[in-house]
C-alpha cells in the first residue's frame, strides 16, 4: 500500500527548520530536507498520530541493521510528530542505553565456534546487551506514565543509568535499536511490546558508509574501523535481516540520510 505526502500545514517546517536536531546526544547536527519530510516523514507522523488515538500510549519500534540511519529516522520522525501537533507528546528511546558497562564486557565471554569470545570485542552485538533490563522498562514504558531510562554516551562509550524521562504526557514513544525485532532468544519477546513495528532498510554500500563514519567520528583509529565493521557489524547486520519479515513499515535508504521509498504493509 503506497502513501503519498500531504503539503505540511503552515507553520510545521518553519518549527523543523529553527529546530536543533542531533544525533545521539552528541554536536552532530541533523540535515534536514523539506521533501523527504512532506514525501515520508510526514505521512507516517499523521498515520502514527490518528493510531495513538485509539490506545493510551502508542508504541513504535524502529529496527534495522547497524548503519542504517536508524537513529536519525526516528530523531526526525519525533521531530515531525511534534511539529505537526504544536506540542511534546513523542519520545525517543534508544536500545543502545542498555549496552552492558565497558567493565562488565570486558569480564565475560560467550562460545562461538567452539572458541571464548570476549563480549569487549564484540560490543554491538546482541549478547552485550542486558535485554532483559532493556524489556522490563521498555513494558513499564508501554504500561504508561512517567519512566526514567538509560542513555548511551557516544563521548563515554558507557551507558548512563536513568539519564532519559518518557514523561506521562507522551503519546507516543518510539524504540530504536538493532534487535527490536530480532527473532533469537530474549529478544523474541520485544515484538508484542510494540502497536507499530518499522524496519529501516538499506544496501551493503550504505551500511559500510554509515558505520565507518561512525567509528570515525567515535574516536576509533582506520584501522580498528574496517576491523570492527568486518568483524562485528555486517555479522550483526546479517542476523537483524530477517527481522524485516516483522516489520509493518519499511524504510528503504538510499543513503545513510536520504529516504527512497517507504513500503507500507496492508495493516497500516
Amino acid at each position: 500500500m503506497k502513501k503519498r505526502g500531504n503539503p505540511l500545514r503552515p507553520g510545521v517546517w518553519e518549527h523543523l527548520s529553527r529546530s536543533s536536531l542531533f544525533l545521539d546526544k552528541t554536536d552532530v547536527p541533523l540535515e534536514i530536507d523539506r521533501g523527504q519530510i512532506e514525501q515520508f516523514y510526514h505521512p507516517l507522523a499523521t498515520d502514527l498520530l490518528l493510531q495513538s488515538r485509539s490506545v493510551p500510549r502508542l508504541m513504535v519500534a524502529v529496527a534495522g541493521p547497524p548503519g542504517s540511519g536508524k537513529t536519525a529516522f526516528a530523531t526526525i520522525l519525533v521531530a515531525v510528530i511534534n511539529a505537526e501537533t504544536g506540542d511534546n507528546v513523542a519520545a525517543l528511546v534508544g536500545l543502545d542505553g542498555w549496552h552492558h558497562t565497558n567493565a562488565y564486557l570486558a569480564t565475560h565471554s560467550i562460545e562461538r565456534d567452539g572458541k571464548r569470545i570476549a563480549l569487549r570485542s564484540i560490543k554491538g552485538a546482541p549478547e552485550t546487551f542486558d535485554a532483559t533490563a532493556a524489556y522490563g522498562c521498555l513494558s513499564a514504558i508501554r504500561r504508561g506514565g512517567q519512566v526514567s531510562f538509560p542513555v548511551y554516551s557516544r563521548r563515554l562509550h558507557e551507558p548512563i543509568p536513568a539519564e532519559g524521562t518518557i514523561e506521562s504526557s507522551h503519546r507516543i514513544v518510539l524504540a530504536e535499536g538493532n534487535y527490536l525485532l530480532l527473532d533469537e532468544g530474549h529478544w523474541s519477546r520485544f515484538r508484542p511490546l510494540f502497536d507499530v513495528r518499522m524496519f529501516v532498510s538499506a544496501t551493503i554500500e550504505t551500511l559500510i558508509a554509515g558505520l565507518r563514519e561512525r567509528h570515525l567520528r567515535g574516536g576509533k583509529t582506520a584501522a580498528a574501523t574496517e576491523r570492527h565493521i568486518r568483524e562485528v557489524d555486517l555479522p550483526n547486520a546479517a542476523r537483524v535481516g530477517p527481522s524485516v519479515l516483522h516489520a509493518h513499515v519499511v524504510a528503504h535508504k538510499a543513503d545513510t540520510r536520504r529516504i527512497d521509498r517507504i513500503q507500507w504493509s496492508k495493516t497500516l
